[in-house]
């Protein structure tokens, strides 16, 4: 554990040397990274009612979004930043990309005060997306609710119509759940923090997880884990 916090604190002197970072604001996407993975780790080991492995198996890209919030004045308004993950052919699961999720219909969370949320991109085209640095789910990707069970069988729907799968945890329940007209955006400005100006979310998400910054390992880790 010591040597895990020291090469931390190095990772950071040099992000902070080299792209002239605050140590605070890396301390804060690692505790992102790290609370992402917490909320994946905790969805895939509840017995029961989990994210389908065959589901898993056939995700392209996979987003968590840990507490996302209640903002404003506006009915059903939410916020909240994550992660996002995209296969990497031959290599596993790519560098994570920072992302933030807002706005949208919340259905039966709609007074919950905190939502944690995944989303699994089921079409190639989910990089694609990501690329335009931010889209509109159930506008420009069609969502659907996730189905729930390890061993949940795929209907029709599952194989055919919907590119996103939605899943939230509120009040300790997890179950699927659609979310309308929700903007997921690309957070550049923390992507830059950690990979340098110059490197693109395409980049990002089309170079393996194993040459990730220490920072979003966690992240990468977990689906590696639960989904290799």
């Amino acid at each position: 554990m010591k040597k895990k916090f020291q090469l931390l604190a190095l990772i950071l002197v040099v992000m902070v040397t080299s792209f002239g970072v605050s140590a605070s604001s890396l301390i804060q996407l690692e505790k992102k990274s790290q609370d992402a993975s917490n909320v994946l780790e905790e969805v895939m080991n509840i017995a029961e009612k989990t994210i389908p492995d065959d589901l898993l198996q056939r995700a392209v890209c996979v987003a968590t979004v840990p507490d996302i919030i209640r903002v404003g004045f506006v009915l059903g308004a939410r916020y909240g930043t994550g992660l996002v993950s995209c296969r990497v052919p031959g290599a596993g699961w790519s560098q994570p990309s920072f992302v933030s999720i807002k706005g949208g219909s919340w259905g039966a969370q709609i007074g919950v005060a905190s939502v944690d949320l995944v989303l699994v991109f089921i079409r190639e085209n989910a990089i694609e997306k990501f690329s335009k640095n931010n889209f509109t789910i159930g506008v420009d990707a069609a969502v659907a609710v996730g189905p729930v069970g390890r061993d949940a069988q795929a209907g029709t729907d599952y194989q055919l119509n919907s590119e996103i799968y939605s899943y939230s945890r509120a009040r300790g329940i997890f179950a699927g759940l659609a979310i309308q007209g929700t903007l997921l955006s690309v957070k550049n400005k923390d992507n830059a923090k950690i990979y340098g100006p110059s490197v693109s979310t395409q980049d990002i998400l089309n170079i393996s997880g194993v040459k990730s910054p220490v920072i979003v390992m966690p992240y990468v880790h977990a689906l590696t884990t639960y989904a290799p």
